[in-house]
């Protein structure tokens, strides 16, 4: 089946123009126009829905060594998006299909079939495969299940915990039967974590991280943690290293704390702990774990669905145009839950 509009159609993409050094800006960056053709062979063309910013974007724009490849300079950058197919000659991804890909920081993507993914559950809100569905619900579920492997009674601590992932692993976690303490950097979002089902949670803004964690944990009765879900490094990891049970686990999710450094930043002081505790951190990608995508995916569904897991999410106005801006306001903090900018009006 193949479409019948225009076969070249104007469009807009956000194009990197220069490594940002510190904390990115403006000029390090041009949204531009674009004129998009007809799909080339295996290629669908794709009207984006709504694009997802995310911590990792910083140290692709770096250049530097990282999980994932750097961004091209004078190129458009990449970010996981959700559209509609909207001229295609592929059976396997027909028109009015609904798909995931890379394509994003633009209003249009032409995309390999290859690239591009068809969406099961597609009746859910095409942002939902972004947060809950897509890969922070898939991260929370992986760390929470895979790599923590937490259990029915355990004392689970949640760093950023009303992020994109975090929100998620608070859910996740209760839905196990853990004991959760969060950790959040506004009142509003301490409340959301506790609306979120966390037994206890703090402002890190509001003094030492070591004070704050033994505070809420003196609250929920808990003498020792047996997870500590790290999506900040620095002195939350130390301070949660500091009160582990015998046999922890910490899952190393992300560092959010050290995006934006210039220079390298010191380690945790207290790493010895884990060998006295018997505790093990090990750090993630989900990448390692795609086998499990259609389990994460059907099970997520369903609790969505029943009302068991709430999706938490920030939709940055603006359109492609405010997609720099979303991108920055995350970085600083002015998300709540997974950070997405609508490109058009049907997310």
């Amino acid at each position: 089946m193949t479409d019948t509009v225009d076969t070249e159609l104007l469009g807009r993409e956000w194009v990197l123009r220069a490594r940002p050094n510190g904390r990115p800006r403006a000029t390090d960056v041009e949204l531009v126009e674009t004129t998009l053709g007809d799909p080339a062979p295996g290629q669908v063309r794709v009207r984006n829905l709504v694009m997802s910013v995310e911590p990792y974007m910083r140290g692709r724009m770096g250049g530097g060594a990282s999980y994932a490849e750097p961004y091209e300079l004078d190129a458009p950058m990449l970010a996981p998006t959700v559209g509609i197919v909207s001229r295609s000659d592929r059976p396997e991804l027909p028109v009015g299909s609904l798909v995931l890909h890379e394509y994003g920081w633009r209003t249009e993507s032409l995309v390999d079939v290859t690239d591009c993914r068809r969406l099961r559950h597609d009746d859910l809100p095409a942002a939902l495969h972004l947060s809950v569905l897509g890969i922070p619900g898939m991260t929370a579920w992986v760390g929470i299940d895979r790599i923590a492997q937490v259990r029915d009674g355990d004392v689970v601590f949640v760093s950023s915990a009303a992020g994109a992932v975090g929100s998620t692993a608070v859910q996740l976690a209760k839905q196990r039967g853990a004991v959760v303490i969060a950790s959040a950097g506004s009142p509003e979002k301490v409340a959301l974590t506790k609306e979120l089902g966390a037994d206890a949670a703090f402002d890190h803004h509001d003094g030492p991280a070591k004070d704050l964690l033994r505070t809420a944990m003196a609250e929920v009765g808990a003498t020792a943690l047996d997870v500590y879900f790290d999506n900040v490094g620095g002195e939350q990891l130390e301070a949660a290293i500091r009160v582990l049970a015998d046999h922890a686990r910490i899952a190393l999710c992300g560092m959010i704390s050290v995006y934006n450094s210039a220079a390298p930043v010191p380690g945790p002081s207290n790493l010895l702990k884990l060998v006295w505790r018997r505790a093990r951190m090990e750090g993630f990608l989900l990448a390692d774990h795609l086998d499990a995508r259609e389990q994460f995916e059907d099970e997520m569904a369903g609790l969505v669905r029943a009302g068991r897991v709430r999706p938490v999410h920030t939709e940055f106005p603006g359109g492609i145009a405010g997609a720099w801006d979303a991108f920055v306001g995350m970085l600083d903090g002015a998300a709540t839950g997974k950070a997405l900018v609508p490109l058009t009006t049907s997310t």
